[in-house]
């Protein structure tokens, strides 16, 4: 129960629905409320399946490229922290989304899968953070568990975004800034926790 509720809470922080909301309004904006809505189901979905290939797929694909689970956690972890640290001045990652990528998704008909999906939710550090958590799940129950939490995720992540103009009026600039240099506090810890183990695994020693 421990391993699914910390799966959860890191999975939630790193796809980061603060940022879901503002590009989605960004790219969006000028649509219908139903229109808004049916990308937000789809960004949901996509996120979703991206986490789940991760989760299966994840280790299979280091071990094809001849990347140790040690070094990924590092690498993996790295980006986590720098995440972190940017939404600890409330403002968005260049790792999700450059300015330049937001202004030509600007110009495309459907904005679901590129770019709120990819990289703006199911980035690199989301992706690192699933692959992180399978590689501790304990075997094919744990992963099973690990996938009923990307699902939950993915729900929870539809539901914010169909409930984004609520949320926004009800906290406010100042309140979701508050937020979301919470949740990268706590985001700054799970990508240290991530470096450390995957250094535990390059160098045995250091326990």
């Amino acid at each position: 129960m421990l391993f699914a509720i910390k799966a959860f809470i890191s999975l939630l922080i790193i796809v980061n629905p603060l940022d879901a909301m503002a590009g989605l309004f960004t790219l969006a904006g000028d649509r219908s409320l139903e229109e808004r809505r049916a990308i937000a189901r789809k960004a949901a979905l996509a996120m979703t399946v991206i986490l789940l290939i991760a989760v299966w797929l994840g280790e299979l694909l280091l071990l094809l490229f001849g990347i140790s689970l040690g070094a990924f956690q590092v690498g993996g972890g790295l980006v986590v922290l720098l995440m972190a640290i940017a939404m600890l001045y409330a403002r968005s990652s260049a790792l999700t989304q450059t300015s330049a990528e937001t202004s030509e998704a600007a110009s495309r008909d459907s904005v679901a899968i590129v770019p709120l999906a990819i990289p703006i939710m199911a980035g690199p550090g989301a992706i690192s953070v699933a692959v992180h958590h399978s590689s501790h799940a304990g075997g094919m129950g744990g992963r099973i568990v690990l996938s009923l939490v990307v699902l939950l995720v993915g729900y929870s992540i539809w539901m914010i975004l169909r409930k984004g103009e609520a949320i926004n009026e009800f906290f406010g600039v100042t309140g979701i800034n508050i937020l979301r240099r919470v949740a990268g506090l706590i985001l700054a810890a799970v990508g240290v926790q991530i470096i450390a183990n995957g250094l535990i695994d390059l160098f045995p020693g250091l326990t």
